[in-house]
């Protein structure tokens, strides 16, 4: 479990569940807790519950006086994974999120989808640092953003380029285990940027297939039947393309005219009559 908290100038400082314990007597590391500082109007909210599930991270700011945590609801599917998120206001207003953290574009989302995502990264073990580089990251687009609170926490921001500004940053200071730190970051979130992007494709491509076959029934009639696949849901129509052939014995007198053969119609708009455009 990460507890984190960012300081007067809005660097990260990380708290062990130790730490928290000892500042709030009674609770251990495999329990709920919930820290307040003492100099500092701010809590650190950690209750876990049926409702919300296990803790997986908490972040408290200073400056800002809010609370973010993560958790990991009850039914938790790796395959899918969701995460909810809670926010606490200066003045102890709680919002709830849902975060599908194999939807977040790092490219394009906003600080929740993006602690959540990072969080996720670190305890999947894709990123074991992704979190604590995360809010690196945040504290330095705060600084350069100059006033920015909590009111922010929704707006949209491209992380892959602050990342990598903090990464050059690192560099040209001489620091090359922070460079490379940052770099391995940055990697991991482009290698799952193009990952998702690819399996997202194939499900589209996916939910818009549509077959089409011709049943011959044992009455000599002809069937188009056609499958089509939207959104999950399978549905089937089918257009009549020829009448029965009838058997010799029910044959009627036809002298003098001639039998028609059976010609293909034309289906060319068929697709559009059944399923529109």
């Amino acid at each position: 479990m990460g507890v984190n908290a960012i300081g007067v100038n809005g660097y990260p400082a990380d708290y062990r569940a130790g730490k928290a314990e000892r500042s709030q007597a009674g609770h251990t590391a495999d329990t709920s807790w919930t820290v307040k500082a003492q100099n500092h109007d701010m809590v650190l909210h950690g209750e876990e519950s049926e409702e919300d599930g296990k803790v997986v991270t908490a972040w408290a700011c200073v400056t800002d006086h809010t609370s973010m945590t993560v958790y990991q609801p009850k039914g938790f599917d790796p395959a899918h994974p969701v995460y909810k998120v809670k926010v606490w206001d200066a003045n102890g207003n709680v919002t709830e999120r849902m975060v599908d953290v194999s939807k977040v574009d790092p490219g394009n989302c906003d600080t929740v989808e993006m602690y959540a995502y990072s969080a996720y990264l670190s305890k999947s073990g894709k990123c074991p640092d992704a979190l604590t580089k995360f809010m690196m990251a945040h504290a330095h687009h705060k600084d350069m953003r100059g006033e920015y609170g909590a009111d922010n926490l929704s707006d949209k921001v491209n992380w892959l380029e602050i990342i990598e500004k903090v990464m050059k940053m690192q560099y040209n200071a001489g620091n090359l285990q922070g460079y490379l730190e940052y770099k391995k970051f940055l990697s991991v979130l482009i290698e799952e940027k193009e990952k998702n992007g690819k399996k997202e494709q194939g499900e589209s491509e996916q939910e818009s297939k549509v077959e089409t076959d011709i049943h011959v029934n044992p009455d000599g009639s002809r069937v188009l039947v056609m499958t089509r696949m939207m959104g999950g849901i399978l549905s089937t129509s089918s257009i009549e393309l020829s009448k029965p052939t009838k058997l010799p014995n029910e044959q009627e007198e036809t002298e003098g005219t001639e039998e028609k053969q059976w010609t293909v119609p034309d289906i060319s708009d068929v697709y559009g009559q059944l399923f529109g455009d």
